[in-house]
């Protein structure tokens, strides 16, 4: 540890101090929480209280409804508070310790609709424990260099297309993440050894493509970092890559409304998280109703944040799916598992019957040494299309073994086509799309 990064996080905590410890109290509770599961649950069921109370007293989209269970309370999504949006908001003066004007939180919209929301001073102020509290977990201390992979169409006004900047403890790299060239990805593992970076985050498909080049190449990152993945579900060949590189990597999960998550065990399946449960109340709702689904059930992600009551967001379906994973004696759900994306990418087989695609995939095309990526798509109820990016053009060769594959899994009558790619194309925000539904079921 640098005596830079010393001087740095005891300056921020002395800072804290001065104004009542906001953020060292509520950075002790999360990691109390995320530590003892039986102390942690009564935290959160006073918190989850207190926010129930507040919106049926403040925020006019719940005043007067008397609810007296979190069930009681009907399930949402960006739709609804979109067409409701002023209801939804508190009024400032009635936001408990509120400094200011809120934040506004904007989501990317960059694989759906635009929107925004509202945070009060506490939610922000959580949110920012709760990332110190989930890095300690993979040995990552506040104020050593992180590096950060951002789209520098955002900051059009660079000149170069990768910049390196510091901001704070955070080493901030800008890059063209939708166009990742080759002398662009040379730049990117050149800064990341430069500046002896031992932590990167950002998109799965941009980290895929960094690590992809750097093993096809032969261009070693030095400092074998911890990749933390975000964005996008991990695919198991960038798992599998990364530990052949003698790195780690981790897959953080959550969404730019309600925060962070949970997060995989360090190079462990991305379909399996563990929940920080800090900051939100998490159920998994049946696909066709608003009910718990059973154990080993595929439902609906259905998330309450309790720390925000500038806008609360109650029973907020977030439109991803999964099951349940680990539970604590007193009940409290510790992880989700079979995390399969959204709820409008689910497939369907010829016979009409719902398949988790992502995680149905047969090995030789999900982790297939030949095949760089992969892309499904739906086109009719027995049309499909799988685009796949390869390493090597002898596979083409395999095209009939490939749609047995798929037909294998979709039904014998499935029409399957395959295209043949060097580099599926990634969408402007940098993600690569990998389940594209086009079927509209009556």
């Amino acid at each position: 540890m640098s005596l830079r990064t010393v001087f740095l996080r005891k300056k921020f905590w002395l800072k804290d101090w001065l104004n009542g410890a906001p953020m060292w109290k509520a950075y002790k509770e999360v990691q109390l929480i995320m530590a003892d599961p039986i102390k942690g649950e009564e935290i959160r069921q006073q918190r989850l209280h207190d926010l129930l109370v507040f919106a049926q007293t403040n925020t006019p989209y719940y005043q007067g409804k008397n609810y007296t269970h979190l069930s009681d309370f009907p399930v949402v999504n960006k739709q609804v508070i979109m067409e409701h949006y002023d209801q939804f908001l508190t009024p400032v003066d009635k936001i408990l310790g509120q400094k200011g004007e809120v934040h506004v939180q904007r989501t990317s919209g960059s694989t759906g609709t635009p929107f925004e929301v509202r945070q009060d001073t506490n939610c922000r102020t959580r949110r920012v424990a709760t990332i110190k509290a989930a890095n300690e977990l993979i040995g990552f201390h506040s104020f050593e260099p992180l590096m950060h992979l951002r789209a520098i169409k955002h900051y059009w006004n660079f000149p170069d297309d990768v910049v390196v900047k510091w901001n704070k403890d955070i080493c901030i790299l800008y890059a063209d993440n939708a166009n990742l060239t080759d002398s662009r990805v040379r730049k990117l593992i050149d800064a990341i050894n430069e500046y002896k970076i031992s932590f990167v985050r950002g998109y799965m498909t941009t980290l895929d493509t960094i690590t992809r080049y750097a093993v096809e190449n032969n261009y070693p990152i030095l400092t074998k970092p911890t990749f933390i993945s975000v964005g996008e579900l991990l695919l198991d060949s960038l798992r599998s890559r990364v530990e052949s590189m003698g790195c780690k990597i981790i897959s953080q999960y959550g969404n730019e409304e309600n925060g962070v998550f949970g997060q995989s065990k360090i190079n462990g399946s991305g379909t399996e998280m563990t929940l920080y449960r800090a900051n939100c109340y998490i159920e998994i709702l049946k696909m066709d109703r608003d009910e718990p689904v059973e154990e080993n059930e595929l439902g609906r992600i259905v998330v309450t944040d309790f720390t925000n009551y500038a806008m609360p967001m109650i029973r907020y379906e977030i439109g991803d799916c999964a099951m349940i994973g680990e539970r604590a004696d007193n009940g409290a759900l510790l992880s989700i598992k079979n995390l399969s994306g959204r709820k409008t990418d689910m497939v369907y087989r010829t016979d009409g019957s719902v398949i988790d695609i992502f995680n149905s995939m047969p090995k030789e095309i999900f982790n297939g040494q030949l095949i760089r990526q992969w892309q499904f798509i739906q086109k009719d109820a027995k049309s499909y299309v799988l685009n796949l990016g390869i390493k090597d053009e002898t596979v083409r060769a395999q095209e009939n073994l490939y749609v047995q594959y798929m037909k294998d899994i979709l039904g014998p009558d499935a029409e399957i086509s395959i295209n043949w790619l060097h580099e599926i194309p990634v969408l402007a925000s940098g993600k690569r799309k990998i389940v594209i539904q086009e079927y509209k079921k009556k």
